[in-house]
């Protein structure tokens, strides 16, 4: 077993100077007491509590000799106030990046400006900075729920938690940016946080297991565990070589080794040599041994449960095949796919050793030849079939088969989204970006299947727009000016003056969610990929049909849909318009249209004029009312 260290990991700057001044304070005065534990590490404070210096909730719980230390997440100024007032001794060991993130918090607050705080909101450190900004209440941002519950703001400061995911913390300002018109980032993540999360990043990549050692209240050891899993390694968090356990291991394993911020040297090089000796006890077990981990086997089923079979492979101990390790998914029962006699192949998954079962799986065999595939349809550049089976606050895991893939939230949709747990349980395409069997590290993309579909789309778009075709849509929502209509995923405005040939008040009038109806394309620019449709081009134009229908001196029905200063536009029921002139409506000079006439009014008006050419009706009430009278005389 080969066990490699992170370049960068164990104590940083800050928690070694925390550490200095509260042992010298405690050689000094006999005892000292610090607000809260001074690190992340129960075994780190249970030493220094022997060597007198105890913890303390409050100052409340202070006696009056002892030094009083601030740990090094840091306090708020009214702490400092009521050491002063109560006349204690103080050492501030408070991390000298956290002093940085206060100092910047009390400054930009303090000229007026909003702050924007990003990291766990019950973590000490960040309760601190929060203490320092002065007037404005500052804002605290922990995960995407916050950035959509956050107001609109012109301007704002942004200072991150020192101990914050890097990656998180990355993505959570791309978010706040968009609802910030101005953001100044002060990108505050402390170097030795972003160095040790990069050494356990690389690290994980080339091993097969990761031992993340550090205190379980530790925030930047719970981060370097979750980078490390992210990176494709099998990772176990643990406080103590105790925690240790020799089924975690193969003696060909290579194991790799990083450890928090608050985990001092001596855990780190116990757990070092208790891996050492595991390895070595390892390697004599496995020593002599017909079978080890990793061998194929072929078999036969000789007993079999609902839940197992039991497979003899030429070795003094049979097999077990466990349902789970059969098939992805697995079936409701070994009987429905295996009966006794059954020839099967498999590979060993666990160390070999005397007296202990040994297991296999046919799975895991499989995979091989899944990678095979994967790995082809990366270098030809083609999609596969995804199942969305977890959405996480960085993406989505999926499953291709039996093996497991993850897709960055970047790489979801073709716009940004908070999250892909629309995607869960849902098949899908996606293409792959990233594919590396040694790492157990599949990446994938649906944004670029989706980009391929929608250039293919736009393609067919842009032909019926040069060819002037008529294409079949779907209304996909509905807008007081108008209706967005999809066509194979591509979605255009219709505006509401291109719905009818007739006056429309409302769209929902005409139109439905869902609705399918004809369109034409009426402008499209394929660099913005806008696109705009019209309706009516695809129905009878009344101009071209209904007025041949009319002729000068009909007396019709109108309705009147607008109100003008010099008179009205009315429609007829065939959808032609025209015009009655405040003239035409009465003689009267001193009336106005809107003393004569409404909108929504039904009057008989005389067709007083038709121009074809200029596409023009007038109309007369007066002469309407005189020809009615006229009549009625008769």
């Amino acid at each position: 077993m080969e066990i490699i260290k992170a370049r960068v990991m164990g104590f940083c700057y800050g928690v070694k100077r925390a550490m200095k001044i509260a042992t010298a304070a405690a050689e000094k005065n006999g005892s000292a007491v610090t607000l809260g534990p001074l690190i992340h590490n129960p075994q780190v404070v249970n030493r220094l509590e022997k060597e007198g210096v105890h913890s303390v909730k409050s100052l409340n719980d202070v006696k009056n000799k002892e030094i009083v230390i601030i740990r090094s997440h840091g306090v708020g100024p009214s702490c400092y106030n009521d050491i002063k007032c109560k006349n204690l001794t103080l050492e501030d060991a408070t991390c000298p990046f956290v002093k940085r993130n206060q100092e910047i918090a009390r400054v930009l607050s303090h000229e007026g400006h909003q702050m924007i705080l990003i990291g766990e909101k019950n973590h000490p450190e960040l309760k601190s900075v929060a203490a320092w900004v002065e007037g404005k209440h500052p804002i605290i941002i922990e995960d995407m729920s916050d950035v959509d519950a956050m107001p609109q703001l012109d301007e704002a400061h942004i200072v991150i938690q020192t101990t914050f995911s890097i990656a998180l913390a990355e993505q959570l300002i791309a978010a706040i940016c968009r609802k910030v018109k101005k953001a100044e980032v002060h990108r505050t993540i402390c170097q030795a946080t972003s160095e040790r999360q990069k050494a356990a990043q690389e690290l994980a990549g080339k091993v097969d297991v990761m031992i993340v050692i550090g205190g379980r209240n530790s925030a930047n050891t719970g981060r370097l565990a979750e980078v490390c899993r992210a990176a494709g390694a099998v990772t176990h968090h643990i406080e103590t070589a105790k925690e240790l356990r020799a089924e975690w291991f193969h003696s060909q394993d290579k194991v790799g080794i990083t450890a928090g911020a608050s985990t001092p040297d001596w855990i780190i090089e116990e757990v070092f040599f208790i891996m050492e000796d595991m390895g070595k006890m390892l390697e004599m077990e496995e020593q002599n041994l017909d079978y080890k981990k990793g061998d194929v086997i072929n078999g036969e089923v000789i007993e079999l449960f609902d839940n197992k079979a039991y497979v003899s492979f030429g070795y003094k101990t049979e097999a077990v095949l466990p349902i789970h390790e059969y098939s992805y998914p697995e079936p409701a029962s070994l009987k429905d796919v295996l009966k006794v006699g059954d020839p099967i192949k498999a590979v060993i998954v666990n160390a070999v050793r005397e007296d202990n079962p040994i297991y296999i799986s046919k799975i895991k065999l499989d995979r091989l030849a899944e990678w095979d595939d994967v790995e082809a349809a990366f270098e030809k550049g083609e999609p596969v079939e995804c199942e969305g089976i977890e959405a996480i606050k960085v993406g989505l895991l999926v499953q291709i088969n039996s093996l497991r893939g993850f897709i960055p939230l970047s790489q979801g949709d073709l716009r940004f989204v908070h999250s892909l747990s629309n995607l869960v349980g849902k098949k899908f395409m996606a293409k792959i970006l990233e594919v590396d069997r040694a790492k157990n590290r599949l990446v994938l993309s649906r944004k670029a299947v989706l980009e391929s579909q929608r250039d293919e789309e736009l393609k067919v778009i842009e032909e019926a727009y040069n060819n002037g075709d008529t294409l079949q849509g779907t209304v996909k929502k509905i807008m007081p000016y108008g209706a967005f209509v999809g066509i194979n995923g591509v979605e255009g405005l219709l505006h509401i003056s291109d719905i009818s040939w007739k006056k429309i008040g409302k769209v929902e009038d005409v139109l439905q969610p869902g609705q399918v109806i004809d369109v034409k394309i009426k402008s499209y620019d394929p660099e913005k990929q806008r696109i705009s449709f019209t309706h009516k081009e695809c129905i009878p134009n009344p101009w071209e049909t209904s007025i041949h229908d009319h002729d000068v001196d009909d007396v019709v029905d109108a309705k009147v849909v607008k109100i003008l200063e010099f008179g009205a536009i009315v429609e007829l029921d065939d959808g032609l318009t025209g015009l009655l002139h405040i003239n035409e409506m009465t003689r009267d000079h001193n009336k106005k249209p809107s003393d004569i006439v409404a909108v929504g009014d039904v009057i008989k008006v005389r067709i007083i004029g038709i121009d074809e050419d200029r596409r023009r009706i007038s109309f007369s009430l007066v002469e309407a009312a005189d020809h009615d009278a006229a009549e009625d005389a008769e």
